[in-house]
């Protein structure tokens, strides 16, 4: 095929064409954008119209304004403090019950005695048994509380007249008469403990009630006799000696130590020793004024003694002096 220079020239003029009305069409192309609308989805609006329209959104990378999920712990809430209520201890967290009688043995030991029944009480409404309830007893005498005592060990031998402490519990309640001047019953008490314990033995010391018991009678009875006779009584056996302090004081004539007649010989027995402290107060006192008589006495009869010595110094002096101005008035100068 055959190209001639006419046909050339003809399509180099419409190439020159098609440029040109490419470029009068590319600013109306320019002139479009991309919008979002809500209604028709993604369009191409013109430029001057997409000022009064939402731009298209842009897509958001969910990772990237992600908020952390941050997982909240659970606040410890402050421990409540324990309340505690007629020795019960209420809003704490239970412990072992040995826990708290190792601490009330701890408080005990120190002397304090109100911490140390509060903690056997709580360790005894935990776990009820015997040995608590003896330590409470116990600290209830410290406090001088000897009827809450006594009916604490009562209950002990009540409700386990077989248990360890059982020995234990009847001891106190003879010593609890022993400190209350009633001596009979004491000694009844110290009797059947051992009767009916030959073989116990102290939960705190270890030490046989057999021979506590034997050693607190005799005790007690020495007391009586030894008190009874200092206060005037004689008789060789301790019953004829309480008849006779009975009958002086208008008490019914037993011939037993009970709480009545023994509290009054205790009495009785005070009364004298604070008359014999008077009286020994007012001989002392007797005594130094008789010693600082002497004394004085002494001191005058020095003084006495010193002034006749003085006084005979001085008549022999003053005769000495006359007798040479005697002389010299005998002297003849003129003769010399």
């Amino acid at each position: 095929m055959v190209v001639t220079m006419g046909m050339l020239l003809r399509k180099i003029d419409w190439l020159i064409c098609g440029c040109a009305v490419a470029a009068a069409a590319l600013p109306v192309f320019a002139e479009k954008i991309l919008m979002y609308d809500e209604e028709k989805g993604i369009i191409f609006v013109d430029k001057d119209a997409a000022s009064s329209k939402p731009a298209l959104p842009q897509p958001v990378d969910p990772k990237v304004n992600e908020k952390p999920v941050v997982k909240k712990r659970p606040q410890a809430t402050a421990p409540q403090s324990a309340n505690v209520n007629n020795g019960l201890i209420y809003g704490k967290k239970k412990d072992p019950s040995h826990v708290y009688l190792e601490s009330g043995l701890q408080y005990f030991k120190a002397g304090n005695y109100d911490n140390a029944l509060q903690m056997f009480i709580h360790a005894d409404s935990i776990d009820p048994q015997p040995l608590y309830s003896l330590w409470i007893g116990k600290t209830y005498r410290q406090l001088g509380k000897g009827d809450q005592e006594l009916f604490i060990m009562k209950r002990i031998l009540s409700t386990y007249p077989d248990s360890s402490v059982a020995a234990d519990a009847l001891f106190e309640i003879g010593f609890y008469y022993q400190t209350s001047d009633d001596y009979e019953k004491a000694a009844a008490t110290y009797t059947q403990l051992t009767e009916q314990y030959p073989f116990g033995k102290s939960y705190s010391n270890g030490e046989e009630f057999r021979d506590v018991a034997k050693r607190l009678k005799q005790m007690m009875r020495s007391d009586m006799i030894s008190t009874l006779r200092i206060l005037g009584y004689k008789g060789s056996e301790l019953e004829d000696l309480y008849q006779s302090f009975q009958k002086d004081h208008g008490l019914a004539v037993t011939g037993l130590g009970n709480k009545e007649t023994v509290s009054l010989i205790k009495q009785q027995y005070r009364e004298f020793q604070n008359k014999e402290a008077s009286s020994s107060a007012k001989q002392s006192q007797n005594e130094k004024y008789v010693s600082l008589s002497i004394g004085l006495s002494g001191l005058c009869a020095f003084l006495c003694i010193i002034m006749v010595f003085a006084r005979i110094s001085a008549r022999g002096k003053k005769r000495h002096c006359l007798a040479l101005a005697q002389t010299l008035s005998d002297l003849d100068t003129r003769k010399i």
